[in-house]
């Protein structure tokens, strides 16, 4: 008996009653669900409370207030390091969770005498869909680059109210100001997973679709006032090492009563009558009349524009910009064919430095055209690059395919919803076939033609297999695919 004395630490002997004790059957997990909570959750005195948020950094003290804040509006660090610690707040977690997550190790050690193994069985056992969402976002922001931040606000920035312009730069904010709008919450993920992926953050993507694939049914209470009963969401069990320790202008609108989770997280809302509206500027004569009837067999409203200099182009785009119909269609389509050079065209122009390819989607975005926001914008571009550029000619492989298809073309910013697609060929083809529609335009017609494939497969899918063709037909053309889609965009209704 004496001996099991002498091996206890000294702080363990003068430990205040308040404070956690430590027993070894923690760390193995042997206690039972409520006894592990009950030891790690005892309260600390009122100076451990001081000194522990003396030692915190800003970015910590954020991430502190971004757990909370769906049961707290308090902005003083202390009085909800407090509030967290007495209990007064209806929360599903601990001090000891919080530095947890923060990865304040080293304060559970110091000042609670627990160590993190302790607080991991505790959330295998007993952590919440807020607590795990919320530990998710905070892993989120530890690891983004300042660099990857900033791309992200530039995504997302039609999306916000504040056009991204954030009071505080980071992340959590950006999370914040997401929530408010009903953009993101525990089931509503896939806007920030798309953008994670389109700035090249695998790693952070692959940590979201974790943490969806473990999910199980159940209702999350927005506290910036969605009924919860209007919002289905999921349950996230935590992963073991994991499931915390991750390294436009215009407002939408936000769902009311239960919603089909493959339509309203997977699909652009898509309906026959009201498809899309679709302009099409044919400045060399060949494909306007195809794309018409295939656009209008999908029920779209078509404008045609043939043989525009560039003065007429900027006039044309900034007027269907203007268009106030758009608000009753649900896909906007824009199609140039022109001649032109690696990033810009001509028109019919015959002296001109060409209208730049990276001005066509500005007019379309959410400031430029706030009625298109969150619809999908679909950008067709055939550029017929004069015989000789030295652009086209290095871009093509000698003995690779002819066809290539990139994931962000040069020059074209990435937008919200936005899908371009921007085909160059040599204007010899053009000379050697001058009245038949490009190969580019006439296997997309009989693509999107084909009912079955368009009810089977989205987009993304068809302009793969477009690419196909094209490469297997063996014409020097180049096909440049970039899309910053946050759903599938199926050419039929929902």
């Amino acid at each position: 008996m004496w001996a099991l004395f002498l091996i206890i630490p000294v702080h363990f002997m003068e430990m205040p009653a308040c404070e956690i004790q430590y027993s070894p059957h923690l760390c193995q997990g042997i206690l039972p669900v409520n006894e592990l909570r009950m030891n790690v959750r005892r309260c600390v005195s009122s100076s451990t409370l001081l000194q522990i948020g003396d030692e915190l950094d800003s970015a910590e003290v954020e991430a502190i207030h971004f757990l909370c804040r769906d049961n707290s509006s308090k902005t003083n660090i202390q009085d909800l390091l407090e509030d967290i610690n007495d209990g007064s707040l209806p929360l599903p977690f601990g001090l000891a969770e919080v530095l947890y997550v923060i990865k304040r190790f080293d304060l559970l050690r110091k000042y609670l005498h627990t160590p993190k193994a302790v607080v991991e069985n505790l959330l295998k056992s007993c952590s919440t869909i807020s607590f795990s969402y919320r530990s998710l976002l905070v892993g989120i922001s530890e690891q983004l680059e300042e660099s990857d931040l900033e791309s992200l606000i530039f995504l997302l920035k039609d999306h916000m109210r504040s056009g991204g312009k954030l009071k505080n730069k980071t992340f959590l904010t950006l999370a914040t100001e997401l929530e408010k709008m009903n953009l993101i919450h525990p089931g509503k993920l896939d806007l920030l997973e798309q953008s994670l992926q389109n700035i090249h953050r695998i790693d952070l993507k692959n940590k979201i679709i974790k943490f969806k694939q473990t999910a199980l049914p159940d209702r999350y209470n927005n506290v910036f006032g969605v009924p919860p009963s209007n919002q289905r969401v999921i349950n996230v069990p935590p992963i073991p090492g994991e499931a915390i320790n991750f390294h436009k202008d215009s407002v939408p609108v936000q769902e009311t009563g239960e919603f089909d989770q493959q339509r309203e997280e997977e699909r652009y809302v898509v309906r026959k009558e009201t498809m899309g509206f679709c302009l099409i500027i044919d400045c060399v004569g060949n494909d306007a009349s195809l794309l018409e009837n295939t656009f209008k067999s999908l029920h779209f409203t078509v404008m045609i524009h043939r043989y525009c200099i560039i003065e007429q182009l900027e006039s044309i785009l900034k007027d269907v910009a203007n268009m106030e119909q758009h608000i009753n269609h649900d896909i906007f389509v824009c199609i140039i064919i022109s001649r032109g050079n690696d990033d810009s065209i001509f028109c019919t122009d015959s002296s001109s430095p060409g209208f730049s390819l990276d001005r066509i989607k500005y007019f379309f975005t959410g400031k430029s055209c706030p009625r298109l926001v969150g619809k999908p914008k679909l950008f067709f571009i055939q550029n017929y690059i004069a015989q000789g550029d030295k652009d086209l000619d290095n871009m093509l492989e000698a003995d690779g395919p002819t066809t290539v298809c990139a994931n962000r073309p040069p020059n074209i910013p990435v937008e919200a919803d936005i899908f371009w697609s921007h085909c160059k060929v040599e204007e010899i083809y053009l000379q050697q076939s001058p009245s038949l529609p490009s190969l580019y335009f006439r296997f997309l017609s009989q693509l999107l033609n084909d009912v079955e494939k368009r009810k089977q497969k989205h987009l993304l899918d068809i302009h793969t297999e477009l690419n196909r063709i094209v490469r297997d037909k063996k014409e020097e053309c180049i096909i440049y695919q970039q899309h910053t889609l946050t759903k599938k965009l199926f050419f039929c209704p929902c």
